[in-house]
């Protein structure tokens, strides 16, 4: 299943991510790239699989390295991870049943050299 922009994964797919610009600092997705906080759990069968969109996690990795990406869309994988240059963030508050159970996660954007907050 695939509910990124709901297309097929693949060109159609891989034709939104380029759209990314390069100097993206912070990325928001609904879908989580493949290996961070993607981690869903098929209740009958009891069984854990990734379900995360490896031309996402080959864009953030390869091209746009943002110092942070957050998406939502896999409830049951909230959290934080890392590669060493992208913090990635799974903002999921809601249980896979939409129960809040989950707080919010706060992260501050360190500022570009030359900014300042006013």
């Amino acid at each position: 299943e695939n509910f990124a922009y709901y297309r097929p994964r693949g060109e159609p797919l891989l034709e939104k991510w380029n759209l990314i610009p390069d100097s993206t600092d912070v990325l928001l997705t609904h879908t989580p790239p493949l290996g961070h906080g993607d981690l869903v759990l098929r209740w009958i069968a009891q069984v854990h699989f990734r379900v995360g969109d490896v031309d996402l996690l080959n864009t953030i990795e390869n091209r746009v390295k943002p110092k942070f990406h957050v998406f939502g869309h896999i409830h049951e994988d909230a959290g934080v991870t890392t590669n060493g240059v992208t913090t990635f963030i799974n903002a999921s508050i809601c249980s896979h049943d939409l129960k809040v159970v989950n707080p919010p996660i706060l992260f501050d954007v360190p500022l570009k050299p030359g900014f300042e907050k006013s």
